[in-house]
């Protein structure tokens, strides 16, 4: 994301006309009205292309403006969500029993327990994978809407600010740019001090389960 990123920085700097918000508009002319359309389904399928999402939002910015792609970009964000969610249920619950091992159940207990939380504060930090967070959820038993939910209100703020990004950068806005930028950063920095709850629960909860005397879910007789 960030070699991405900075490719688009680099590309403003030594060439304004490749990344110009108006050669965009010109270049999508053909597709007329379908072009958000192709650009939402894009996005609905983009996990099984192992695109970076940060990225496409960016592009969207420059192509559709800050509000345009925000809401664009969320569309396709909740379609993805939903594909993702339901081939990780119907696909993942084996292989994330044996990828986390011992720690399944305590995954398990954090992911029923808070799923909305749990999905909310893993979004909210850039550094956290939004897929792979979506995948461990649906495959530890998590409930469908308040996962999804809590990813969509946690990728709220850094989908707004990248479409931003991309929309300054494709204007030649350099403050717009930068207080984009800005806020990108913050939002990591903030999302770093959520995260540590869920981190601490998680490694918390096989020594609640022994405290409350549970049996962990995944024992046999």
């Amino acid at each position: 994301m960030v070699i991405s990123i900075g490719g688009m920085v680099m590309l403003r700097l030594l060439g304004p006309d490749f990344v110009d918000q108006r050669r965009l508009h010109e270049l999508l002319l053909p597709l007329g009205a379908a072009a958000p359309w192709a650009y939402i389904a894009f996005l609905a399928v983009r996990p099984l292309t192992l695109l970076p999402g940060q990225v496409l939002t960016a592009v969207g910015g420059m192509m559709f403006g800050t509000l345009a792609a925000t809401l664009y970009s969320l569309t396709g964000s909740f379609l993805s969500a939903t594909l993702l969610f339901t081939l990780a249920r119907k696909l993942g619950t084996g292989p994330m029993k044996r990828l986390a091992g011992g720690k399944y159940p305590a995954l398990m207990r954090v992911a029923r327990r808070h799923d909305f939380h749990f999905s909310l504060l893993a979004c909210i930090n850039p550094l956290c994978p939004t897929d792979v967070t979506l995948i461990a959820s649906a495959a530890s038993g998590a409930r469908f809407w308040p996962t999804v939910g809590g990813m969509m209100l946690g990728t709220l703020p850094g989908t707004f600010l990248t479409a931003q990004f991309g929309s300054g950068l494709a204007q030649g806005r350099a403050v717009m740019t930068g207080v984009s930028a800005a806020g990108l950063v913050l939002s990591l920095c903030l999302g770093t001090v959520f995260g540590r709850r869920i981190y601490k629960e998680f490694n918390e909860a096989p020594e609640v389960e022994r405290a409350e005397g549970k049996v962990p879910l995944t024992s046999t007789p």
